[in-house]
């Protein structure tokens, strides 16, 4: 299920400013942080650097919606602990922990920006790595992707995506690029 900006985006803004943790923003967020362009999405995605205890996301949805009950639950796939924390609105928040050799956070350290947005301070990838990122999904390149990406091309530093893609698959990066740059 897809959630619109105005429901996502209040529960971003409330849970990312009661965090006591570095998080970076994930996902589709990272075009509405750097352009304020919002998508439809089905959740919120956060990056960590560390594994932290499920209290700290517990804390922070208790002290951003002033709730006692909130379901998480916390899991391993593929050497990645997730957090994922339900709310009372439908959409849920999941916090990624990747393995460090694994990282966003490590394979694109200059890449971390600091962005105001709507008063709150993020921090977030730029969108040269995650066009990289979503290039290199693992079940590969998703169309809804090409259409967000084609929505914002004109922003997009497409050479500093092919240099970044080399941390990755240059090949799936190359497709992706051309895809989104394809005449419609």
């Amino acid at each position: 299920m897809m959630f619109s900006p105005s429901i996502w985006i209040p529960i971003l803004q409330k849970f990312y400013s009661s965090l006591e943790i570095p998080a970076v923003i994930y996902g589709s967020q990272i075009i509405y942080v750097n352009l304020g362009i919002a998508f439809e999405s089905k959740d919120i995605d956060l990056l960590i650097y560390d594994v932290y205890p499920h209290t700290v996301f517990v804390n922070a949805y208790r002290k951003a919606f002033n709730e006692e009950n909130v379901r998480i639950e916390v899991f391993v796939k593929n050497r990645e602990t997730i957090y994922h924390v339900f709310t009372k609105y439908g959409v849920s928040i999941e916090i990624f922990a990747p393995p460090k050799d694994n990282s966003p956070l490590t394979l694109f350290p200059d890449e971390v920006l600091l962005k105001d947005r709507e008063g709150i301070s993020y921090w977030t990838l730029s969108l040269e790595a995650y066009a990289v990122i979503q290039a290199n999904r693992r079940e590969g390149i998703r169309d809804i992707d090409i259409s967000r990406f084609r929505i914002i091309r004109d922003k997009i530093n497409w050479d500093k995506v092919i240099i970044l893609g080399k941390k990755m698959d240059e090949n799936r990066v190359k497709e992706f690029v051309r895809l989104v740059n394809a005449p419609t």
